[in-house]
């Protein structure tokens, strides 16, 4: 959430329609949350009415407080999409190394998002991608029973953590030594 202000916190808010039954957030006496721990607990809370008793926090005084963070967390994790994606753009501009496929994962309950580079049976192209982005590379088994050697390098880029991988066969000879 580190693009988060307290302006861009109350213009979300001002665009945003809030639920009937809630306490208005103007009336509100706590600060909006910048973090994601913050966010999560007005949403348990929320879930919990013992937890809330024992708080001591009204019910529409935690519904709104619990609708204000969904809106925080939504506007941080859009954030967070923008600057991987921007930052995905930039190191497919240099890799060395095109991968076969791409994505960008962040579930909101995750601090940051992943760059996930995938390269088809080719541990060279990892080794090759880590070496100019300065990753640490790893190789080993997929899983117990696998009959594939997995070579993955994992870093970060402009903030934003990344992993490459690729899947070999076991059997071959094509894991790097």
């Amino acid at each position: 959430m580190k693009h988060l202000t307290h302006s861009r916190i109350t213009a979300a808010l001002a665009a945003a329609t809030q639920p009937e039954g809630e306490r208005p957030w103007t009336l509100l006496l706590t600060r909006p949350p910048m973090t994601y721990t913050d966010s999560y607990r007005w949403r348990v809370l929320e879930q919990n009415p013992d937890l809330r008793e024992f708080a001591g926090i009204d019910e529409p005084t935690c519904r709104a407080e619990a609708s204000r963070a969904r809106i925080v967390t939504e506007l941080a994790r859009r954030d967070a999409y923008m600057d991987a994606l921007a930052t995905s753009e930039q190191m497919m501009s240099t890799t060395p190394a095109l991968p076969i496929h791409t994505t960008i994962r962040l579930a909101e309950w995750h601090e940051g998002p992943l760059i996930c580079w995938v390269f088809h049976q080719s541990p060279e192209a990892v080794h090759e991608f880590a070496a100019h982005f300065g990753g640490t590379v790893t190789e080993g088994r997929n899983g117990d029973e696998s009959p594939f050697i997995r070579v993955g390098a994992t870093g970060t880029v402009n903030g934003i953590q990344f992993e490459a991988y690729t899947l070999v066969d076991a059997a071959s000879e094509q894991v790097a030594a």
